[in-house]
């Protein structure tokens, strides 16, 4: 009887501690930040593309999670100032995949590539590699013969 009371209690309290979505807290400026999990959605001619992941005072952080009517379509895992990005061809290969920065100043957001970008084809063969520094595209190399 004690352990059954003991567990009820351990899940009704793990229930009640659910986190809540798309919250906002406020900055020292008195200005809303999205902070928490988060679940967005965006309609497409096409159909509706979802993402989910979470905030910290205003910033993508971790993993974020896109899919397309229902099917995986990106993923992003957010490090400090570098996202590292895979996006996804309907039938579940990859179909690019590199890296890019975000870099922030008083008065602007500065989201770039950088290194080397990966891009497949539906099959999952490496098509070809673009290199970019700061944003720019500094090279190009195809693997079709």
């Amino acid at each position: 009887m004690n352990k059954l009371y003991i567990t009820v209690l351990m899940i009704m309290s793990l229930t009640s501690c659910k986190t809540k979505l798309n919250q906002y807290v406020q900055d020292e400026r008195k200005v809303n930040r999205r902070n928490g999990k988060w679940v967005e959605e965006y309609s497409a001619d096409e159909g509706a593309l979802v993402a989910t992941g979470r905030y910290r005072n205003g910033e993508k952080v971790r993993t974020w999670k896109t899919s397309f009517n229902g099917r995986k379509y990106q993923k992003d895992v957010i490090r400090k100032e570098v996202t590292k990005t895979k996006k996804y061809f309907p039938n579940g290969n990859i179909m690019e995949k590199g890296q890019s920065r975000l870099e922030i100043s008083d008065r602007e957001r500065h989201w770039f590539y950088f290194g080397p970008w990966k891009y497949y084809g539906e099959n999952g063969k490496l098509l070809y590699v673009k290199v970019y520094r700061q944003g720019q595209k500094t090279d190009s190399i195809s693997m079709v013969q």
